[in-house]
């Protein structure tokens, strides 16, 4: 057997801030179907990590999380996104109960320290990133582009959390660079938000009124809606995950998996495209997900897949369909973005099937 387990995570992503506990929580999922699964996990940096709990177990075929505990730093540190120097490692084994029958965390270390000489383990080997909005903020200001990149690669959210006030500050830092026209143009269509449009059409404050099928309660319509709306969380985390089993599984349920989209607007063929799964990006299309669809900003998924640097995915959107010309509401397409990201393959590729250069400033990588 390959694994016992899997992680939520490619690599351990903290939240950097400083002088104060950062935490991430870690899931480990058990592939294993008729023997629970023990773990333990190391660091190589235990004075700077904590582990809570350093070892458990988990059932056949069922989940457990650990969670990583950075203690509070004086200093950014020396290198990010990725650390060079801070690792973790599962070991993980098929769980043959003790004499006891104790799964306490201290009771599965004997368990592990007893096995006898060439016990072998299954280990998984993790890598440290440092994320968040300290660490972008510090990145722009030194102009960095390639850190910014990884920075928001990893956490593409974190433009879209800032306050309207952070975000201001944020592009103000850009702006002040020697040369600013590269940094802000990356941190734009990345997602960085100057001003949020406020308004309602509903202006008298009158609640606006839906006529239901008489022959339908209340209820179940909203039943019907949550179970929607379940279905399309569901399918959305498969998608960003790559679990083309279990989307195939929830495909076959039907309900709103195709349509649902999260805060930010993206499907989950926006989530597959980003993260590089062009099994799923496949699987999608070939479902009937609209290729065209925008999120918030106007990005489709092709401008998502540019994003995230997979050529491949790139390659599978354009077959399908996809229009390679399409612009997100400040007119860039993905020829653009692909040279606003620094992807020299994806220019070519994009270039040789026929996309035109954008109507915004080319900036240099």
């Amino acid at each position: 057997m390959e694994r016992l387990v899997e992680v939520s995570e490619p690599e351990v992503r903290i939240e950097f801030a400083l002088n104060c506990k950062c935490r991430t929580t870690v899931t480990l999922r058990s592939v294993c179907s008729n023997l629970p699964v023990a773990f333990k996990v190391q660091t190589s940096s235990p004075n700077k990590f904590l582990v809570n709990p350093p070892s458990g177990l988990i059932a056949p075929l069922s989940s457990a999380t650990f969670q990583v505990i950075l203690k509070p730093q004086s200093q950014i540190p020396r290198a990010y996104p990725r650390s060079p120097s801070d690792r973790f490692l599962i070991k993980t084994a098929e769980f043959v109960s003790n004499s006891s029958g104790s799964t306490r965390p201290d009771s599965i270390n004997s368990w592990f320290a007893s096995r006898p000489k060439g016990f072998s383990t299954l280990d998984i080997k993790l890598k440290v990133a440092f994320v968040g909005p300290v660490l972008l903020r510090e990145a722009v200001s030194r102009g960095d582009l390639d850190t910014v990149r990884n920075l928001l690669k990893r956490q593409r959210s974190v433009l879209a959390d800032l306050t309207p006030s952070e975000a201001e500050s944020l592009l103000r830092v850009a702006t002040e660079l020697a040369d600013p026209e590269d940094m802000v143009h990356l941190l734009l269509e990345a997602g960085l938000r100057i001003q949020e449009a406020v308004g309602s059409d509903n202006v008298n404050g009158s609640d606006d009124v839906h006529v239901v099928d008489g022959n339908i309660g209340p209820d179940e319509t909203h039943k019907d809606v949550v179970n929607d709306e379940e279905q399309g969380e569901a399918v959305f985390e498969a998608a960003r995950r790559g679990d083309v089993r279990q989307l195939e599984t929830l495909m076959k349920r039907g309900g709103g998996v195709v349509s649902y989209r999260d805060q930010y607007g993206l499907t989950a063929l926006h989530a597959a495209a980003f993260k590089g799964h062009k099994d799923v990006v496949l699987m999608l299309s070939e479902a009937g997900t609209e290729l065209e669809c925008q999120d918030e900003e106007g990005h489709v998924p092709l401008h998502m897949a540019v994003e995230g640097g997979n050529i491949e995915t790139v390659r599978v959107l354009v077959d399908k369909g996809a229009n390679i010309n399409a612009m997100n509401k400040r007119g860039a397409t993905p020829l653009y973005m692909a040279r606003v990201w620094g992807y020299d393959d994806i220019c070519e590729l994009l270039s040789s099937m026929g996309a035109l250069p954008s109507s915004l400033p080319i900036v240099s990588s």
